[in-house]
């Protein structure tokens, strides 16, 4: 009898160590899990806080300005960052200068300045320094050329100061302008010593900007140069222009 219960107690035992160690192993099991889990998460967190910093500092990466200009003349504006990559396209449209209206009424005659691109057949006005409007127009035969002397029918290169504006009965307007000054006496003389010219040719003169015969427009339009090296404009254009000239200060730079 006495060994029954004592088998009993020691089966007693072994089933209570049994549990025992099958709930420790159970804890540390539960343990293990929570950790994997943990360190997962972790995992995740790390790398979604990476991805958020590199797209942050993507962001703030300071961007390099390209500007180009199209077919039309606009500015195209291109946002790069420092791997080349395009970010952002602006296109900035250049308004139309050609024959931009303005009101003379609020134009500074004293402000105003005169820029001829013989090439280009263009005459553009600038006040305060910023482009106001442009005109067509056409010189003499031999324009792309420096005038050296008196009936060679070129228009002179350089800068100029407009003396007076008058009335004209064929060209509605004339503009004087005060050539030969003295940088048109240097190239003339240089003209002369370097045998470029007759030793008996003569400076010449008036020339300035004028208008055109009654209804020939259409020969500025087809850059027809005729004049004998003044810078004829369109009637109206030179009209226009008479407007904002102030004698003995506006200055023109003629170009090639």
């Amino acid at each position: 009898m006495v060994k029954y219960k004592l088998g009993v107690i020691c089966w007693a035992i072994c089933c209570l160590l049994a549990l025992t160690f099958d709930l420790g192993a159970q804890q540390r099991q539960s343990d293990s899990m929570r950790l994997k889990q943990y360190l997962r998460n972790k995992q995740i967190a790390d790398s979604i806080q990476k991805a958020k910093s590199e797209a942050y500092k993507a962001y703030k990466k300071p961007s390099v300005n390209v500007v180009t200009y199209d077919s039309k003349g606009n500015k195209v504006q291109h946002g790069m960052d420092q791997s080349g990559r395009k970010t952002k396209t602006t296109t900035y449209v250049v308004p139309a200068v050609l024959n931009r209206p303005f009101s003379p009424d609020t134009i500074n005659k004293d402000s105003v300045q005169l820029k001829v691109y013989k090439s280009k057949y263009r005459l553009q006005v600038y006040h305060k320094g910023k482009l106001l409007t442009a005109y067509k127009c056409v010189f003499g035969p031999n324009c792309t050329q420096q005038k050296m002397q008196e009936g060679d029918r070129r228009t002179p290169e350089g800068t100029f100061t407009i003396l007076n504006v008058r009335g004209h009965d064929k060209w509605e307007k004339f503009m004087l302008l005060d050539y030969p000054n003295e940088e048109s006496r240097r190239i003339f003389e240089n003209a002369k010593a370097n045998r470029l010219i007759p030793e008996s040719a003569r400076i010449g003169g008036n020339v300035g900007i004028h208008g055109i015969w009654l209804n020939g427009d259409n020969v500025i339009d087809m850059k027809h140069n005729w004049t004998d090296g003044c810078v004829a404009l369109k009637n109206k254009d030179v009209a226009e222009l008479s407007q904002i000239i102030q004698p003995g200060v506006t200055q023109i730079i003629i170009y090639p």
